[in-house]
């Protein structure tokens, strides 16, 4: 029993990371992986100057006006967008 154990979380860990890396990629995804220089997983707007229309829609998409753009704020933006509403 005491060598099934950690061969059981081994497994279940391999696994998880399988799934993991088998996610698409998401539309906000690829936005941060171009824009978020410093890798902290938020767009700042100094990150933003490389994209015309993440900097033009920056105070619409920041949806807690923190001056931050994060993953949970670009997947607003995207669902918004889909279900064919603007960014106003």
């Amino acid at each position: 029993m005491k060598r099934a154990f950690p061969l059981l979380i081994s497994l279940t860990l391999s696994l998880l990371t399988d799934v993991a890396l088998a996610t698409p990629l998401q539309p906000q995804d690829d936005i941060l992986l171009r824009l978020d220089k410093n890798a902290d997983g938020q767009i700042s707007i100094k990150e933003a100057v490389a994209d015309p229309f993440i900097l033009e829609s920056f105070s619409r998409i920041d949806i807690n006006g923190d001056g931050i753009i994060s993953r949970h704020e670009l997947s607003s933006v995207q669902l918004r967008r889909s279900h064919g509403h603007s960014l106003n």
